[in-house]
């Protein structure tokens, strides 16, 4: 047991050590918290501050974050929380004393402060401060709530100084990545849905594709999330100063772009797997697709991967301008949908069109999603050009 838990730590470390990852995002949040904390301490106890100290650490450990601007934000807001947290029992404290219904009004008052949409998720700390400082006798002295505020300042400080020092460093490569990822998914997934297709209904792996399809959205969030990293990584980060970072064209706002693309395209592949999943059970009111029909639709999924490929290899969100090549199979395969779409008009029954437009309906969306995700490329490289 001992053998085995020691086996995966060395795994973790080694992964700390060797790439980038959560593991090593993990590792440099510890090591700034312990630095930042250990600072706010050693200054609070040079100053002389024995009794609210603790403050001073406390607060360095808030207000930590990956990133210079996002440590910033919240030192602000933590600060100004303690701030008015502190004036609400001082002012009590000082004028009435510590009395239960003097404490019951400070809490309710303090909570109603925190309501406010200014100190976001730092509300909570006005009433916690409030409740400390009235109920611990530090709002009923002058000199002991400078003190505390004292010592809030300094660990605001040391903790943004040890995350400038410490600053992450600046790498959109990582939000084009999470783009990437996310156009390979949706390459294996029609692709797979594709080779199913070929083989008729005998091919129909619903329950995987259905997954897989579910499993698209926590990629969108997770590439949003990405993509939101890297834009408060280059906020206020002094390595800007240092070595100077090439912004992409149209900044990180073209990687959003094409995730909203990428995400609207999934919408429709799930709906797709919906729709063959809803017809082939059974039961269901409408009728199944034929064999024929599906090995018909099957290139069209195909081209789909294709594209899907074409954007994660080329790297077409790096591009000014998306590719010829790009541009031209989408084209080709919204044709080939239109083509397929008049064929089935001629040869199947109205019994069957309900389903088979709804299924070429998904597929001509998802590529129009891609369409205009590539419009909005060449929309964002031009504006690029004007400036």
């Amino acid at each position: 047991m001992i053998d085995t838990r020691l086996r995966r730590l060395r795994r973790r470390l080694d992964r700390v050590y060797s790439r980038r990852g959560f593991e090593r995002e993990t590792a440099v949040i510890i090591l700034k918290s312990a630095v930042a904390a250990t600072l706010a301490y050693v200054v609070a106890y040079l100053l002389g501050a024995s009794t609210q100290i603790g403050f001073a650490p406390f607060t360095a450990l808030l207000v930590v974050r990956p990133s210079v601007y996002g440590s910033v934000l919240q030192s602000g807001r933590y600060v100004a929380a303690v701030f008015a947290g502190a004036l609400v029992a001082g002012f009590t404290g000082l004028t009435v004393g510590a009395t239960v219904w003097s404490f019951a009004l400070v809490v309710l008052v303090a909570l109603a402060f925190g309501q406010v949409r200014f100190f976001g998720e730092q509300g909570t700390q006005i009433p916690v401060v409030a409740a400390f400082a009235l109920a611990g006798g530090t709002a009923t002295d002058a000199q002991d709530l400078g003190s505390l505020l004292s010592m809030v300042c300094v660990g605001a400080v040391c903790a943004l100084l040890t995350n400038v020092f410490l600053a992450p460093a600046i790498r959109f490569k990582d939000a084009e990545n999470a783009v990437l990822d996310f156009a390979s998914n949706l390459r294996s997934l029609t692709g797979e849905i594709a080779d199913g297709l070929s083989k008729g209904k005998d091919g129909l792996d619903l329950d995987q594709w259905s997954d897989a399809a579910d499993g698209l959205d926590g990629v969108v969030s997770n590439a949003l999330e990405s993509v939101r990293r890297q834009e408060d990584r280059f906020r206020l980060n002094p390595r800007r100063l240092v070595a100077p970072q090439r912004i992409p064209d149209g900044g990180l706002d073209v990687y959003r772009d094409w995730i909203q693309a990428l995400s609207r395209s999934s919408r429709h592949v799930q709906s797709l797997v919906r729709t063959l999943r809803t017809t082939v059970r059974e039961g269901s009111r409408f009728p199944a697709p034929d064999d024929a029909f599906l090995r018909e639709l099957a290139p069209l999924l195909e081209r789909a991967s294709e594209i899907f490929r074409l954007v994660h290899d080329q790297e077409e969100p790096e591009h000014r301008v998306v590719s010829e090549e790009l541009r031209s199979l989408i084209e080709d395969t919204l044709r080939g949908v239109d083509e397929n779409r008049e064929q089935v008009r001629e040869r199947w029954d109205d019994a069957c069109w309900p389903v088979y437009s709804a299924l070429l309906t998904d597929t001509e969306r998802l590529l129009e999603e891609l369409h205009q995700g590539y419009e909005n490329t060449t929309r964002e490289g031009e504006r690029g050009d004007l400036e």
